[in-house]
C-alpha cells in the first residue's frame, strides 16, 4: 500500500456522516518503478537493422556488421534477463515492504476512524444539548413571567430572593437594597476612619507635652504612637459595642442591649475624660511656659508669681474644640457599628424568608426551571471525545514505523531501478551506434580526384 494520492482519494463524506478521512490507494506494481523500455522494443529494432544488412554492397563490411549484430542480439538477451530479474526483485521488495506499510496504514485508518466516530458522537450530543438548553430557556422565561419574576433571573437562589423581598414588602417590612456606595457615604466612611487617627494624633501631641518637656525624638514618636493606639482602640470598641447592641435586639441568646449601651456610654465618657484632661493639662503647661519665657525677656509680667495660678486659661476654646472632635469621632464609630449590624440583620431576615419559601415547596417547579439552564450548560461543557487507548505516543510510533517501511522500499527500488536504467542506456547507445554503421555501409561516400587512388 502507498500513501494516498489525489487521484485515488475517496470522495468526502456527506453531511451527517463521519467516516475516516483516509483514501484507499490501488496496489503497487513493479512496472510503476521501471522507467525503461521492455526488451521486445530493443529486439524489434535490432531485427529491423539486421534485415537491412543484405543491402550492404561491401562483403567485408557486411560480414563485420553481421558479427556486430550477433553480439548485439546477445546484449539484448542479457538485457531481457536483467529486466526480468529487476522485475522479480521489485515485486519481492514491494511484497516485503508492502506488508509493513499496509499494516501501519490500517492502524492509522482504524485510529482515525475511531477518533472521527467519537468526534461525530460528541458533535451530535453537543447539538442535542444545545437544543435542550434552548428549550429550557424558553420554559424558564414562561415560568418566570407567570410568577412575576424578572426574565433575566438565571438561578433559583435569585428567584427565591425576589419572592422573599416581595413577601416582606407585602407584610410591611421591606428590606433596603444592598448598600450602594454613594459618594456621600464614601466620604462619610473616609472621614470616620480619618477621625480616629486625627484624634489619636491630638492625644499623642498632648501626651508629648505632658511627658516630654525636652522634646526628645524617640519620646515624641512613642507619645504619638500611644495616642493613635489609644484613640483607634477605644473608637473601635465603641463601634463593636454598637454593633452588638443592635444585634442583641433581634438575636436570642445574646446579652441584653442595656449592657452594651452602658458599655458605650462608659467608653465614651472615659475617652472624653482622658482627652479633656490631656488637653487641659497641656494647655496649662504651654500657657505657663509661654508666660515664663515672656517674663524672662522683660516683655510681660511673670504670671507664675501671681497668686491666681490655678485660674482658667484663656485658651479654653481649644479644649472645647478637641472634645467636640472626640465626640464626633465616637458618634461616627457608633453609626458605623449600627449600620453594619443593620446590614447583617437584614441579610439574616432575607435568608430566613428564603429558607421558609424553600421549605414550603411552593416554587419547586420554578426553581427547577431556573436552574435547569445552568445545569444543562455545565453538562454540555463536560462533553469531550473519549480518549483513544493508544494515545498520541502510539500514533507517533506508528508513523515512524510507516516511514521506515516506506523509506526502505524507496531505497531498494531506487537501487534496482538505477541498475536497470544503466543497462537500458548502454544497450540503447550500442543500437544507435550500430544503426549509424549500417547506414554508413549502405551509403558509402564516393571519393573524387586523387583521393580515389589513395
Amino acid at each position: 500500500m502507498d500513501r494516498p494520492t489525489p487521484e485515488t482519494a475517496t470522495p468526502p463524506a456527506r453531511p451527517g456522516e463521519y467516516e475516516a478521512a483516509l483514501p484507499h490507494p490501488d496496489p503497487l506494481t513493479a512496472e510503476q518503478f521501471m522507467p525503461v523500455l521492455p526488451p521486445d522494443h530493443f529486439a524489434a529494432f535490432l531485427e529491423e537493422l539486421t534485415r537491412e544488412l543484405p543491402l550492404v554492397g561491401d562483403d567485408a563490411a557486411r560480414g563485420a556488421l553481421t558479427t556486430r549484430a550477433r553480439v548485439l542480439r546477445l546484449n539484448v538477451e542479457q538485457y531481457r534477463v536483467n529486466y526480468a530479474a529487476a522485475r522479480a526483485g521489485l515485486t519481492r521488495v514491494l511484497a516485503e515492504t508492502g506488508a509493513g506499510v499496509r499494516e501501519s496504514w490500517a492502524r492509522q485508518e482504524a485510529h482515525l476512524r475511531f477518533m472521527n466516530e467519537a468526534g461525530g458522537n460528541v458533535e451530535r450530543e453537543y447539538t442535542q444539548a444545545t437544543e435542550q438548553i434552548e428549550e429550557a430557556r424558553q420554559a424558564r422565561f414562561d415560568v418566570l413571567t407567570l410568577h412575576g419574576a424578572r426574565p433575566d433571573t438565571h438561578s433559583a437562589e435569585s428567584f427565591y430572593q425576589q419572592q422573599a423581598l416581595a413577601d416582606l414588602a407585602r407584610e410591611g417590612h421591606p428590606l433596603r437594597p444592598p448598600e450602594t456606595q454613594t459618594g456621600s457615604k464614601r466620604v462619610f466612611n473616609a472621614f470616620a476612619v480619618f477621625s480616629k487617627f486625627f484624634v489619636g494624633l491630638l492625644s499623642g501631641v498632648s501626651i508629648n507635652l505632658l511627658f516630654n518637656p525636652e522634646s526628645r525624638l524617640y519620646l515624641t514618636l512613642i507619645a504619638l504612637t500611644a495616642g493613635v493606639m489609644f484613640s483607634v482602640l477605644l473608637l473601635w470598641l465603641v463601634e463593636e459595642l454598637a454593633y452588638r447592641a443592635k444585634l442583641a435586639q433581634k438575636t436570642p441568646g445574646m446579652a441584653r442591649p442595656a449592657g452594651y449601651i452602658a458599655g458605650i456610654v462608659g467608653v465614651t465618657l472615659l475617652y472624653l475624660g482622658v482627652e479633656g484632661y490631656l488637653n487641659w493639662d497641656g494647655i496649662l503647661r504651654v500657657t505657663q511656659q509661654i508666660a515664663a519665657n515672656a517674663a524672662q525677656q522683660s516683655q510681660l509680667t511673670d504670671l507664675s508669681t501671681a497668686g491666681d495660678t490655678n485660674a482658667v486659661p484663656q485658651h479654653w476654646s481649644l479644649l472645647a474644640f478637641t472634645l467636640a472632635l472626640v465626640g464626633m469621632a465616637a458618634a461616627a464609630a457608633l453609626l458605623q457599628g449600627r449600620e453594619r449590624a443593620r446590614g447583617v440583620l437584614e441579610r439574616e431576615r432575607l435568608a430566613a424568608r428564603v429558607a421558609q419559601l424553600k421549605q414550603t415547596r411552593d416554587y419547586a417547579e420554578v426553581a427547577r426551571a431556573a436552574d435547569a439552564v445552568a445545569y444543562l450548560e455545565a453538562a454540555r461543557d463536560r462533553l469531550a471525545p473519549p480518549r483513544d487507548v493508544t494515545g498520541p505516543d502510539h500514533a507517533r510510533l506508528n508513523e515512524r514505523v510507516l516511514n521506515h517501511w516506506e523509506q526502505e522500499r524507496e531505497t531498494q527500488v531506487q537501487t534496482i531501478g538505477a541498475g536497470l536504467v544503466r543497462d537500458a542506456r548502454h544497450l540503447q547507445d550500442a543500437l544507435e551506434e550500430f544503426a549509424r554503421q549500417v547506414q554508413a555501409a549502405q551509403h558509402p561516400q564516393r571519393r573524387t580526384g586523387l583521393l580515389r587512388f589513395l
